[in-house]
């Protein structure tokens, strides 16, 4: 008892989204993690939606075309995804800091 909670960052896998994970993120909460699910933006979703300066916006899922290079494709959204973790993780850290 130090006061503290674990803190899980949830990624989704590629083609779903934070909801299809919610049942999963729930079990996690109920045996005490906090969790914070990150939804990513780099098409990997089957679906997201979120709110930008007042609207809607969506971004549908990214689909590879014949002639795209899959490994550049997905190597980006890796690295996207592994960026909005990171951010994630620090505005998790700057909310336990008060910031």
């Amino acid at each position: 008892p130090s006061g503290k909670w674990p803190v899980v960052i949830f990624s989704h896998g590629m083609g779903c989204n934070r909801y299809a994970y919610s049942k999963i993120c729930y079990d996690l909460c109920s045996e005490g993690f906090i969790v914070a699910s990150v939804e990513h933006r780099d098409g990997s979703a089957c679906h997201s939606r979120f709110y930008h300066n007042g609207s809607m916006e969506e971004i549908e899922h990214l689909q590879m075309e014949p002639f795209d290079d899959e490994y550049n494709v997905r190597n980006e959204q890796a690295n996207q995804r592994a960026k909005e973790v990171i951010r994630c993780l620090q505005l998790v850290k700057n909310l336990n800091e008060g910031i």
